[in-house]
This record gives C-alpha cells, structure tokens and sequence, in this order.
C-alpha cells in the first residue's frame, strides 16, 4: 500500500502569536520535500522525527519571508550534521532571484552549496517517485500553488492566494486540499486588496476536496473558522505539527 505523511507544521499567518508561519512538509515514500518553510517549521519537524536538512528539495510559492525564514535555519544545520551536500529549492522567477541572494548571505557563508531553480504556473518537477505541479495563484507578488501527486495520493496547497478556479478543480475530490484563510469574512476588501482568501472563499475552494485543511490563519479568521467548521463536513483547523496520513 501506498501512504503519504503530510505534516502540517505551521498554520499561521506573519504575525499570529499563536502560530507559526506557514509550513507543510511531505514525506511520501521516503521523499522529503517541503512545501514553504516558516521560522518555526525546522524545530517543529525535529520534534516529529523529520530532519528537514535532509529533505530532498524544497518547494517556494512566493518570496514573501514568513514562507522561507526556515530556509536558512535549515542551511546552517546542514554545516554541522546532513550528509547531503545541496541545499535545492524550486521557486517562481521573481522568488528564485530573492532566494539566492540570502542564501548567498547565510549558505554562502557557511559555505553549504545551494541549487535554486525556477519553476512556473503549467510547469512540474519529479522528486523522488513525487510529482509537484504548479498553477498560478493570485498574489501580490509573483506567486503558485501546487499540486503533489503520489502514486494514487493527490494533495493541493493553495500558498497565499485569493480564489481560483483552478485551484477549486483540483481540489476536487483530492485526498488533502490546504488553503489560505488569512482574513474573517466581514473583511472581503481587505483580502482582496491584498491578495489574500477569506474563511467563507477558502471553505468554497475545499467543499468538494475529501478532506481540507485551513491555514495562514490570523486570530481573528481562525476564530470565525472555529465557530462555524461545524457545518462544513471534512473542513478542520489543525494545529502547528498536526500530521495527515493518506493511504
């Protein structure tokens, strides 16, 4: 049987003190790859067993930092303990460009060797028997959301986003779909203005997912989320560190 651990290891937005920023780490097969990397998410993986230092790549939605703080964390453990001698990571464009100039600034001086490659909406890359497929999401910056395919597991990450169409057909019936929920419902302006879903536009995009999970909380979407979840089937707010195993 094939099985896939997804750990959900930060659910908040930038500034929630009560969670960490936004992370989510796939372990299919034996394939570590990440999918954003907050501040937290490396402690949070240790915890769990998983050394993210020996993740196989890293994948980046946008360049916004509470979606790479991770990063460099992750490249200074690799100077004193990872056997593998790459830090990889998959970005859009405008994102790869940002990333390698920190990790010039923190890999480059520890001297740990980085490989940051581009990747676009309609574009995919093979890690390991995992497959990630990116889409265009609607951001403020240059931004995806990706698709991972594993065998017959398919899991969607929205990334900050506002809505999309495309998000909401693969979600379809997929084993896991996560997406942003940054702003309550009264606050439609806000999220658009910035980019951003709120908790009503987010439950859309995942009614028809088999399970959804709501992330890049602040206090006060995370508070309306909690209040109605109840009449939205298989739609949970999970905890920083809360794992999903797929089957």
């Amino acid at each position: 049987m094939s099985c896939a651990k997804i750990i959900i290891a930060g659910t908040g937005s930038a500034l929630n003190p009560f969670r960490g920023q936004p992370s989510i780490i796939v372990d299919a097969g034996g394939t570590i790859v990440t999918v954003d990397i907050g501040c937290q998410a490396p402690n949070i993986a240790e915890r769990l067993g998983v050394k993210l230092d020996e993740a196989q790549a890293h994948i980046v939605t946008h360049e916004h930092y509470d979606h790479i703080c991770g990063l460099p964390m992750v490249a200074f453990v690799k100077t004193f303990r990872s056997a593998l001698p790459e830090l990889k990571v998959y970005a859009p464009q405008t994102a790869s460009e940002y990333l390698r100039k920190l990790l010039q600034l923190t890999a480059g001086a520890w001297k740990i060797g980085f490989n940051v490659k581009p990747v676009n909406a309609g574009g995919s890359v093979k890690i390991g028997d995992v497959e990630f497929k990116f889409i265009e999401a609607i951001h403020t910056v240059e931004a995806l959301s990706v698709i991972i395919k594993y065998r017959d597991i398919k899991i969607v990450v929205s990334g900050d986003t506002r809505p999309t169409i495309a998000f909401k057909k693969e979600a379809e019936k997929a084993d896991l779909a996560i997406h942003e929920a940054t702003f309550p419902s009264r606050m439609s302006v806000e999220a658009a203005n910035t980019g951003h879903s709120t908790v009503s536009e987010a439950l859309s995009q995942l009614e028809n997912s088999n399970l959804g999970v709501l992330y890049h909380l602040t206090c006060e979407s995370e508070e309306e989320a909690l209040t109605i979840l109840g009449g939205y089937g298989r739609i949970m707010v999970a905890g920083d560190g809360a794992v999903v195993k797929l089957c």
